[in-house]
Order: C-alpha cells, then structure tokens, then sequence
C-alpha cells in the first residue's frame, strides 16, 4: 500500500429525512464537491441516507411515534435497492471511496447499516450495527458481528463503527486485529454527544494507531419536509449541531469538531505517520496478552432458520 499522502473529507450537510431517492442524490452531489476538493474518501453520518431517527426520543404510545415509525419502515430500503444507483456512479465517476450509513430493511426488521463503496463504484460490503442505543432498540435490530471487516482501498486499510459501538472495546480490538489504517466513524449530531465523541474518537486513534474520519450531520426542524406529523414540543429532538472531525494517529485533531454548519471538511492523510504509533502501542501485536487476555469472535453469519437442502434427512 502507498503511502502517498491522500486527502479524505467528512460529509456534514442536512439528510433528505425519510426520502432515500432524494437523500442518495444528495449524497452523489456531496461525492462530487469532495471529490473536487481532492478527495479520495467520503464519510457520511450514521444513518444519513434516510436522516438519523431522533423522533425515537419520543413517547413510543404516541400517535407522532407510531406515524414516524411507519414512514420510517416505508423509508428503509434493502442493500442492493436502486435507489442507491446515484451514489454508485458518484463513486465511479469520481474514483471515490465512499462510507454512508442507511437504514436497510430486511423483511420486517430494520437496520442501521453501513455502506462500503470503492473507487470503482462498486460494493465492497455492508455492516450492521450491532446493538442500538436506548431508544434505537425500539428501532433497529442488531446485526450478528459476521460482516464486520476492514478493505483495501487507495486510502489505505478502511473500516467503520457506528456511533456507540465505538465505546465496545471488543469491537475496537477486532478491527485492530484486522490492521485498520483509515476508521469511518459514523455519528449523529446530537450536542450532549460532543464530548463523548471528542474522547473517545482521539482514544481511538490512538489505541488502534489510525486516522479517523468523524461524519456527524447537522440538522434542524427548518428542515424537515412538509407535511410530517411533528408536534410542537417534539422540535428540539430535531435539533443538531453536527461536530464532523478528522483525528490522526495519535490522537491529534487535523480538523477539529466543526459546529452549526453546513460543510465538508477534509484533511490530507500519510499512512507512513501510522508507524511510530504502532512502535509504541500495537493493541493487536506486541502490546498483547494472549496468555491473559484474548477475544473471541465468531464471524459466522448467523440466521434465525437454517435450511438443509431436500433430501438431507429422507423427510423433505
């Protein structure tokens, strides 16, 4: 892998809420402003094709809950959708590695999902989060921890987390173990999450030796569309400051959290820094304890039904 210093951008605009066809234009035109500044990665927010889901703060036996979860389900769309079709000729056309976050439906159950996309614009796979946050479990299933990985990409080695999944420690070292050179952090924008994220998102460059793309997105009640079933006391839970930064190995800010802005912030990145802090702290190599301590991870999918093909057992 070169490592050419390369610039990468996070992504801090408004979501299209609950309007996938839109929202995945709006990110091609996102692709193409980064790209034109130079930029060889593009990281969006969590969630950010459909718009994170802060009506889940409110009173699920509310009539306002129960009308937002339904849009949502309706809003949610399977890996391989269409819809996504502008985001992959963004990539494409561009020759942009991209990470985005949508809410992904799969049968009757949603997730938050992340998207992997190289430079050729195509798939380089998806990943579920694996537990939702308080009110997210009300949601979002979780995923099973067997598409988890990290991808060989002109950037460098690329994986991601959503939000919480950053202060799983497992999940950190699993990645570690993986030699991740460029971690997608995915957030929301919510204000009260500032300083968890300014911790842990520089512990993380730190203890695994990488940069860190933070995306947050900002966002406001002004601009929800028309028509949605919000109620007056419910318009702070629509209200962000978004805090999109990027971190280097280390835990130095190249951007520092960028507020209360509509903007892609972008930074240049040389994989060649990631050697002295590896010297120092290797989490998944030699400052190890395998004979104290180890991680278990079994990457098997892991499906509710499992069919054995007819004639298995002489009954089918």
């Amino acid at each position: 892998m070169s490592s050419e210093p390369k610039i990468v951008a996070a992504v801090q605009w408004t979501p299209e809420v609950l309007n996938p066809a839109a929202g995945a234009e709006k990110a091609a035109a996102a692709v193409t402003e980064a790209a034109s500044r130079g930029a060889r990665l593009v990281v969006f927010p969590e969630c950010w094709l459909q718009g994170y889901p802060y009506w889940s703060g409110l009173a699920p036996s509310s009539e306002e809950y129960q009308a937002f979860r339904q849009l949502s389900f309706e809003a949610s769309i399977g890996k391989d959708s269409p819809v996504l079709a502008p985001v992959f000729a963004a990539a494409a056309s561009e020759q942009c590695s991209v990470v985005i976050g949508f809410q992904e439906r799969v049968g009757g159950t949603l997730f938050c999902t992340i998207l992997f996309i190289g430079p050729d614009g195509k798939s380089l796979g998806t990943q579920r989060k694996l537990i939702p946050t308080q009110a997210e479990r009300l949601v979002w299933g979780r995923g099973d921890g067997s598409d988890m990985s990290v991808y060989e990409t002109p950037v460098g080695r690329l994986g991601a987390l959503n939000c919480f999944e950053h202060q799983m420690a497992p999940a950190r070292l699993a990645l570690c173990s993986l030699d991740i050179q460029v971690h997608a952090a995915l957030w929301p924008g919510h204000a009260f999450l500032n300083p968890i994220v300014d911790a842990s998102m520089r512990h993380l460059a730190h203890e695994n030796a990488c940069y860190v793309v933070v995306a947050r997105e900002i966002m406001s009640p002004d601009h929800l569309p028309e028509g949605l079933p919000m109620s007056v006391a419910s318009r702070g839970h629509w209200q962000t400051q978004g805090g999109s930064a990027i971190v280097a190995p280390g835990g130095a800010y190249l951007v520092d959290p960028v507020l209360d802005e509509e903007t892609i912030i972008t930074a240049e990145i040389d994989l060649a820094n990631i050697a002295v802090n590896k010297w120092f702290f290797d989490g998944a190599g030699h400052y190890t304890r395998p004979d104290v301590f180890q991680l278990h991870w079994d990457r098997r999918p892991k499906p509710a039904v499992l069919t054995a093909p007819q004639g298995d057992d002489g009954e089918q």
